[in-house]
């Protein structure tokens, strides 16, 4: 693991620092953590999600936020996990933000309308899985049939 404060000379450090408090470089970039570590750190996150272990992966999901906000991968955890724990607006804003950061994602906007579902906003469900048939890639066949299938549910409930 990289240092980047720890390499730098005080004024540089103060510098970094400077762009840093101005959101102008993330933690990750400050501190020169490379996406393989914080994908390791990722990776553990996920398997606390998978034993049911919610508090501990939103632990590590939000230390990854705030470390590099310019994930969508960590907001979208972090959406999973709200939603198992039952909050479902916590949910629909997480992955809401997953989708400012990339919204060309189509797997965020297919979670949030899954959500939108579980509290009865078929309209709100419809416009995201509209948007995810827009997004969607043909390397994503599963994801696009599932974003069909529940867009023909919801359109049917009217």
């Amino acid at each position: 693991m990289s240092d980047g404060v720890g390499e730098a000379n005080p004024q540089q450090m103060q510098q970094l620092l400077t762009r840093w408090a101005a959101g102008r470089i993330t933690l990750k970039e400050l501190k020169g953590y490379s996406d393989d570590e914080l994908y390791a750190i990722a990776h553990t996150g996920y398997f606390f999600l998978m034993q049911g272990k919610n508090n501990e992966a939103r632990t590590l999901f939000e230390g990854l936020v705030a470390i590099d906000p310019k994930n969508d991968y960590y907001y979208r955890a972090l959406g999973v996990i709200f939603h198992k724990l039952g909050d479902a607006e916590r949910a629909i804003k997480q992955f809401s933000y997953a989708i400012q950061v990339s919204p060309k994602t189509a797997s965020s906007y297919v979670n949030r309308a899954e959500v939108h579902l579980s509290l009865g906003r078929s309209a709100d469900a419809a416009n995201d899985l509209r948007k995810a048939l827009e997004v969607v890639t043909p390397r994503e066949p599963a994801l696009a049939r599932k974003a069909r299938a529940l867009l023909g549910v919801v359109t049917r409930r009217k």
